[in-house]
């Protein structure tokens, strides 16, 4: 987040608040907007009575606004997580107009009975006869009045909940930039790392070559490692990328890791479904938590161990589980936290890739842990027809 932000607008749409620092704000907020309208529509209504059924009622007309926005929001907080842009507009407004309606059948109903709406303004008692009649006896323009009245009465609240609408938008905005910027930054390190990739892999395939000859087994096991090696390095900018690709790539690696290990160390594929080649995922995200697993399970491990995968393939949809042992050190549940800033990354690049269409579990018991994922598989654009020219 942008802590160093000059002016309080920015500060306040950008940072995170602790709770006192909201509930300040919000405080200091409705009461300027409670006394505001109070003030400003105090001169053009009819002449006020300062009675306190007429004070009382007037209160209770603006109060009303409080809920209905912090029921609105709620509702918002919800649906963005599914919905977004002008669908995700449409539905918080179709809602607030609803809990207009409920707040206003609320106020007008407790004025009635507790000091009955003859003895209130003449706007009261018109709005109030119209919201407490049965409804069996409104006619249509009676409907449509209410409806009107509900509406142009959430209006006072397009100011409170477009400041939200806009943090929010600022926020996910930030959100993506940082996620842009760490995954530059991995990117610039693993370039350090590694000056010379094509050189290494120049080197290996030659040594490839000398190794065929002599050891079979060996120029498998080289291979697998070259293969791994240029998965990372050259395969994985984009953000999608073949499941076909990675899931071979996962493979190798997967069969390097137990040949690492040798007895010690069991690993168990099991894939069901068609993988076609038009299938994309977002990149390294099953790679991911396959290394997450042989990092947390198998690395710290002097006992025997196992890692297990299972892929799933529909036509649209993937369903991964991969677990693993949980080393002897740490087989009290929440004894080592397993899964790290990684995962945390994964939900991040999810969220951006699919929103909320995916689901990612983890599971922990005193022997083992388990991450299932299911997310949507996207295709790949089609091609474009090879248009042979014609002889002339």
């Amino acid at each position: 987040m942008d802590r160093h932000a000059k002016y309080f607008p920015l500060r306040y749409m950008l940072q995170p608040q602790t709770i006192r620092q909201r509930i300040k704000y919000h405080c200091v907020f409705w009461l300027i907007f409670i006394l505001f309208h109070l003030l400003y529509f105090a001169g053009s209504k009819e002449k006020i009575q300062y009675e306190a059924s007429w004070v009382i009622s007037y209160g209770l007309y603006y109060l009303r606004f409080i809920p209905v926005y912090y029921l609105s929001a709620g509702i918002f907080n919800r649906l963005k997580e599914k919905y977004y842009g002008t669908s995700l507009m449409i539905l918080t407004g179709f809602f607030m107009v609803l809990a207009m309606h409920a707040a206003n059948v609320a106020v007008f109903s407790f004025l009635d009975w507790y000091y009955g709406l003859s003895t209130l303004s003449d706007a009261f008692q018109h709005f109030g006869a119209m919201y407490l009649k049965p409804a069996g006896q409104n006619q249509t323009g009676d409907w449509l009045m209410l409806l009107i009245y509900d509406v142009t009465e959430t209006q006072l609240l397009f100011l409170p909940l477009g400041l939200k609408m806009i943090q929010y938008g600022f926020r996910q905005q930030i959100e993506k930039r940082d996620l842009l910027a760490e995954k530059l930054k991995n990117d610039l390190a693993t370039l350090r790392a590694q000056p010379a990739p094509h050189f290494i892999l120049n080197t290996l395939n030659s040594v490839l070559a000398e190794l065929l000859p002599v050891s079979e087994k060996a120029a498998l096991y080289l291979v697998s490692l070259t293969d791994v090696l240029r998965f990372t390095l050259y395969e994985t900018t984009d953000e999608l990328i073949s499941l076909e690709r990675e899931w071979q790539a996962l493979l190798h690696f997967t069969d390097l890791e137990a040949k690492r290990f040798n007895d010690r160390l069991k690993v168990t594929v099991k894939q069901t479904g068609q993988i076609r080649p038009d299938q994309l995922i977002p990149t390294l995200v099953l790679f991911t938590l396959a290394e997450n697993a042989f990092k947390h399970g198998v690395y710290p491990s002097i006992e025997d161990c196992w890692v297990d995968m299972e892929l799933s393939v529909d036509t649209d949809r993937l369903r991964f589980k991969i677990s693993n042992s949980k080393p002897v050190l740490f087989t009290k549940p929440g004894s080592q936290n397993a899964f790290g800033i990684g995962l945390d990354n994964i939900k991040k690049r999810l969220e951006l890739s699919v929103k909320d269409d995916f689901s990612l579990t983890v599971n922990e018991s005193q022997t083992h842990y388990s991450i299932e994922l299911e997310l949507p598989l996207m295709s790949a654009p089609p091609l474009p027809p090879i248009v042979k020219k014609q002889p002339i």
